[in-house]
C-alpha cells in the first residue's frame, strides 16, 4: 500500500511541469559550482558559484545563507565505497578539479586520482557521445593541471557541493543537451556502470507488471533524522536467513526496476520538502495527498496546521482557512461540510532509522475530512481551563496542542521520549482510539519528580481518562463541585492547602512550598501526608485575614463534605492519581479566575 500510493505521487509529480523530480537515467543533486569552458578549446574560463540566497521566514531578521540549488543530473547518486566513482559530466570538486581544499598529503593526492579517474572515463566514451560540446569537456579535462586548482577556485566557491559543466554562451549546462540525454539513456549509463546482462524478470508485487526486478531498490533515502548520511532502504535483504526459496537480495520481494525508482524518487521529494515534512519526537513524518498539484500545496498547508503541527497563536500572517477550521473545532463544531477538499484522500508516514535501513513507525490513510473530525474528538477530549489565555499573556497556551508538545511533556529530554509513543499517540488521534497508558504514566511520574503541574499534562491526562475503557469519566473543562471522586477531591484539597500557605506568606519568597515537599506522596499515598498538612494548613490558617480565613474553612469543608474520614484513601492507582491531578488543577485554576469570568 505505502509502495503503491509513493508510485503514484511519483507519476503526478512527472507530469507536473513545475515539479523538480527525476526522470529515468537522472538523480537530484546539490550543485554549488559549475566550470564555464572556451567554446573554442575547452579552455577553463571561470569557476562560478551557482549558491542562492536562502529563503527565510519573515520574522528572520538575519541575512540569508547561501545554499546549494538542487539539480537533476544524469546517473544516480553516488555509490558508497572506498573505491575511485566519478560521475558523468558532474560531480565533487576532487573529482572536476582533482582539488578538495588544503590537507595532508594522502587528502591532496586522493583528490588528484579521482580527477585521474574521471578524466579517463570520459575520455573513453567521446567517440561514443561523439558530440562536440562533450568534445570540449574532453579538452578540458586532458588539459587541466589539479596542481593549478588552488589558484583558480574563487573563495566564495563552496566546495561541500557538486559541481557541472556548462559552455561558454550556452543558456544550458552541458549534461542538459538533447543529444547527451538521449546517448546516456539509450546506451550511456549501462555502459558506464559496467551493467552487463538483462535483469532478473518476473511480476511486480505493487503493478502487477512482468518486467525487469530490482536488485536493489535505488536511489538510496535520504533525509530521515539519524538515518546514515549517504541514505537507507525501506525495502532490503541482506542475510542468509532472508532468502526464500533461493531468492537473494531484493529479488525476495520483488518491485520492478520503474517502480523502486519512482517510489525512491516520490519518498526523496517528500523528505526534502519543508511543506511535505515534519519531525515529531524524533520520528520524521512524510505526509500527500491525491489532489491535484495545482491544489495540493493549500490542502497540505491545512493538514500540517491542523493535526501534525499547529500554531501556537492565530494571527493575520496564517491561513484564513487554518484559522476557521481550527476556531470551528474548539468550539465542538464540524467544519468539513464547508471544506471543498474534505473528500481529498490523505497519506500519512512515520519513518525511523534503523542501522541501514528505515522503520515504518506509522501509516495512516483517510480523507481530510475524516481526520478533521479525528482531530474535532481529540481537540474535544484536551479541552481544559487554560492558564495562559490572550487575556493575561502574550504567549497563550495553545487550544490544540501538537504531537510533539504532547510528548515532550512526557520526558525530560526531548531526545529520550520512547520511539514507540509516536505512533501510539498518532492512531491514538486519527483512529479515535484510547490514549496509551505509557503515556498516561510517563506524565504522572515526570509530575512527581518535578512538581510541575501545567496545563498540557492535565488536559492529555483528562484525555485519557475520557477515552480509557476502564478508567472512563466526565470530566469537565473547570472545577467540577459535584465531582466524589476521591483523587479529584484529595487534589482539591491538595490545592487548597498550597493556596493557604501561599496567601499567609503573601510578598514573601518561599524556599519550598507545600507542592514542592510533598506533591510526590499526596498524589500517590495522600493517607500517609495529610494530617501534616492539616498541621501546617492550621498554622498558616491562622495568618490570613478573617474573611480569607471564613472563606477557605468553607471551601475545606466543603471538599471533605465528600471524602468519608475513615476510608480517605491510602494509595491511588493511576486513574485517581491522573484524577489527583485534575482536581489540583481545576482548584488552582479557581482560585486565580475572577468570580465573573467564572
Amino acid at each position: 500500500m505505502i509502495l503503491q500510493e509513493l508510485t503514484s505521487l511519483y507519476e503526478r509529480l512527472l507530469a507536473d511541469p513545475k515539479s523538480v523530480i527525476p526522470d529515468k537515467g537522472q538523480s537530484l543533486q546539490n550543485i554549488t559550482f559549475r566550470e564555464t569552458l572556451n567554446a573554442v578549446d575547452g579552455s577553463l574560463v571561470s569557476i562560478d558559484n551557482e549558491c542562492l540566497p536562502e529563503v527565510l521566514p519573515a520574522k528572520v531578521k538575519r541575512q540569508p545563507k547561501l545554499v546549494a540549488q538542487k539539480k537533476l543530473v544524469l546517473g544516480g547518486g553516488k555509490p558508497s565505497g572506498s573505491g575511485l566513482n566519478p560521475c558523468f559530466l558532474w560531480d565533487n570538486s576532487g573529482y572536476l578539479l582533482g582539488y578538495k581544499g588544503d590537507g595532508d598529503e594522502a587528502h591532496e593526492e586522493r583528490a588528484r586520482a579521482s580527477f585521474a579517474a574521471l578524466r579517463d572515463k570520459h575520455l573513453a566514451v567521446e567517440s561514443r557521445v561523439n558530440h562536440p560540446k562533450f568534445s570540449l569537456v574532453c579538452r578540458f579535462l586532458e588539459q587541466w593541471d589539479p596542481c593549478a586548482a588552488r589558484e583558480k577556485i574563487p573563495e566564495d566557491i563552496v566546495l561541500t557541493g557538486n559541481g557541472v559543466f556548462m559552455i561558454q554562451g550556452d543558456s544550458r549546462y552541458v549534461h542538459e543537451i538533447p543529444e547527451i540525454s538521449r546517448w546516456w539513456l539509450d546506451e550511456g549509463e549501462a555502459f558506464w556502470y559496467g551493467i552487463n546482462g538483462e535483469a532478473e524478470t518476473g511480476m511486480c508485487l505493487v503493478t502487477g507488471r512482468v518486467g525487469g526486478l530490482a536488485q536493489l531498490h535505488e536511489p538510496a533515502i535520504k533525509g530521515v533524522a539519524g538515518a546514515q548520511m549517504s541514505g537507507a532502504k525501506i525495502v532490503s535483504f541482506n542475510c542468509a536467513s532472508f532468502v526464500s526459496y533461493g531468492k537473494e537480495q531484493s529479488y525476495n520481494a520483488p518491485v520492478g526496476e520503474e517502480t523502486a525508482f519512482a517510489y525512491c524518487n516520490a519518498l526523496n521529494y517528500l523528505l526534502g520538502s519543508s511543506n511535505n515534512k515534519q519531525m515529531i519526537a524524533g520520528t520524521t513524518s512524510v505526509f500527500w495527498t491525491d489532489a491535484p498539484r495545482d491544489r495540493s500545496a493549500e490542502v497540505e498547508e491545512l493538514f500540517s496546521m491542523t493535526v501534525v503541527n499547529p500554531p501556537p497563536v492565530f494571527d493575520d500572517i496564517l491561513n484564513k482557512r487554518v484559522k476557521y477550521v481550527v476556531e470551528q473545532l474548539a468550539k465542538g463544531m464540524n467544519p468539513v461540510d464547508k471544506l471543498e477538499d474534505a473528500d481529498v484522500q490523505f497519506f500519512f508516514l512515520g519513518l525511523e532509522p534503523n542501522a541501514s535501513r528505515l522503520s515504518v513507525s506509522f501509516w495512516h490513510v483517510a480523507t481530510l475530512g475524516k481526520m478533521l473530525e479525528a482531530v474535532g474528538r481529540h481537540m474535544q477530549d484536551l479541552s481544559l481551563q487554560r492558564q495562559w489565555t490572550e487575556e493575561n499573556s502574550k504567549k497563550p497556551e495553545t487550544l490544540l496542542p501538537s504531537p510533539h508538545a504532547l510528548l515532550r511533556e512526557t520526558v525530560r529530554d526531548p531526545k529520550d521520549i520512547p520511539k514507540p509513543f509516536f505512533g501510539a499517540l498518532m492512531r491514538s488521534i486519527l483512529l479515535q482510539l484510547p490514549y496509551p497508558d505509557a503515556m498516561a504514566a510517563a506524565i504522572l511520574l515526570r509530575m512527581r519528580l518535578d512538581h510541575t503541574v501545567n496545563y498540557l499534562r492535565c488536559a492529555f491526562l483528562k484525555a485519557w481518562l475520557t477515552r480509557h475503557p476502564k478508567h472512563s469519566c466526565n470530566i469537565t473543562t473547570m472545577l467540577d463541585e459535584n465531582n466524589k471522586e476521591p483523587g479529584y477531591l484529595a487534589g482539591r484539597l491538595f490545592a487548597a492547602y498550597e493556596k493557604t500557605q501561599i496567601d499567609a506568606n503573601q510578598g514573601r519568597d518561599l524556599n519550598a512550598t507545600i507542592r514542592d515537599r510533598y506533591y510526590s506522596s499526596a498524589s500517590a499515598s495522600p493517607l500517609a501526608v495529610m494530617s501534616t498538612l492539616k498541621r501546617t494548613y492550621n498554622h498558616h490558617l491562622g495568618k490570613l485575614m478573617p474573611s480569607e480565613r471564613d472563606g477557605r474553612e468553607e471551601l475545606i469543608r466543603q471538599i471533605m463534605g465528600g471524602i468519608n474520614a475513615k476510608e480517605f484513601p491510602a494509595h491511588l492507582n493511576l486513574k485517581q492519581q491522573a484524577l489527583f491531578t485534575i482536581g489540583y488543577y481545576h482548584q488552582m485554576r479557581s482560585f486565580y479566575t475572577k468570580r465573573s469570568d467564572a
